[in-house]
């Protein structure tokens, strides 16, 4: 009848589980198809199957055929043990659908996972507690002699342990290594060294010859020194790779006006190459409008000098530029353009456009605000 009750217990998920079925389509629920669930699951009911074997074993040892009023709260624990494995899906799914998305152990909710180890040491617990009750049972029965304590050995046997790490003499022969110095009462004995010092010793030695060759006679490994200088460099390439990838989304809403002169010397070259011809080598002006003054067609700022050459102004046969320039040569050429502000070169053009005032914090809020590395970095990827 026990058996038959447990079977029935064992059976409620599934009944459960066929009723839903009816109810909804069929389909796998994530915590059971889970394989840490599995693991853990299997783990519990095996256990719980050990239990129950040992419990029948120490019943029959105490050669008690009848069912007990006892059997009634086992059974309980098990029903509920077996009903709160059943209800962790449906929990599960209603955690999941939280606002704050759970905590994950191997893909499990981290409540559920520590619930089913609980369990497991529990059951674990329990084992333990039903072979020990078996074992005195056995013994009680005479099936079992009781071990003799005193014939016991110890796990670790210390004083044996003691002597092989420091070697010692014993105590009952000191006076064989006694010797003639004495200081208020204090005799001095001449024991060994211990061995785990001689040992250690010993090892340095040998490390210290290993070092030597291969640091300083063979040079296979790099001494702190060259490994540090190895690492500065490393850091430096990464530095340049990220930067230089930086630089290559410049564009009008975040470029910055640069003041490295070696920088400007780059953006002089390329505007004589390709600028001079329609606006003079001293930027007076010519085809194009005179760049040294304060009046701009198109607006004037780093945003809009990098903007106009970047898109050019067809209607007035300015090519767009980006076709032949890339980003970090347009910021160049655009933070050379205005250098040019206040030169007063001979010839120059008359002014066109509307004055441009530059103000701090207006004209290039922008620019300012996604400043993304300052003049000493950009020296170091600008090329």
């Amino acid at each position: 009848m026990r058996k038959f009750k447990l079977t029935f217990l064992a059976l409620l998920p599934s009944l459960a589980a066929i009723a839903q079925e009816a109810q909804a389509p069929a389909e796998l629920h994530p915590v059971y198809s889970n394989p840490t669930f599995l693991v853990l699951a299997i783990t519990a009911i095996v256990m719980l199957a050990v239990i129950l074997s040992l419990t029948s074993t120490l019943k029959n040892l105490t050669a008690s055929k009848q069912e007990s009023k006892k059997d009634g709260p086992a059974a309980s624990v098990i029903a509920i043990l077996v009903l709160l494995s059943a209800g962790l899906p449906a929990q599960a799914q209603e955690t999941s659908s939280s606002l704050m998305p759970p905590m994950s152990i191997g893909g499990l909710d981290s409540w559920i996972f520590v619930l089913m180890a609980l369990l497991i040491l529990a059951e674990f617990a329990i084992i333990l507690t039903l072979i020990k009750a078996i074992r005195n049972m056995l013994i009680g029965l005479g099936f079992q002699k009781e071990p003799d304590v005193s014939l016991s050995k110890p796990f670790i046997n210390w004083k044996w342990l003691d002597r092989q790490l420091t070697d010692a003499v014993p105590l009952e022969n000191e006076a064989e290594v006694m010797t003639d110095h004495e200081y208020d009462g204090i005799r001095e004995l001449d024991n060994n060294l211990p061995p785990w010092w001689v040992y250690g010793f010993y090892f340095t030695i040998i490390f210290g010859i290993v070092y030597l060759f291969d640091y300083h006679v063979f040079q296979t490994s790099p001494l702190p020194a060259q490994e540090y200088q190895e690492q500065l460099a490393e850091a430096e390439l990464e530095k340049k790779s990220r930067l230089k990838e930086v630089a290559a989304s410049v564009d009008e809403s975040n470029v910055i006006a640069l003041t490295d002169a070696g920088l400007l010397a780059a953006g002089k070259d390329i505007y004589t190459g390709n600028c001079a011809n329609c606006h003079g080598q001293a930027g007076e002006g010519g085809v194009g409008p005179n760049l040294t003054d304060e009046f701009w067609l198109h607006g004037g700022g780093i945003n809009n000098v990098f903007k106009t050459i970047k898109y050019g102004v067809p209607a007035k046969g300015m090519i767009a530029w980006q076709t032949q320039l890339n980003p970090e040569s347009m910021q160049k050429v655009a933070s050379y353009i205005l250098t040019l502000q206040g030169t007063n070169p001979a010839n120059a053009k008359a002014p066109q456009g509307e004055p441009w005032v530059e103000v701090s914090g207006v004209a290039q809020t922008d620019s300012m605000a996604v400043e993304l590395i300052d003049s000493t970095e950009t020296a170091a990827i600008q090329y």
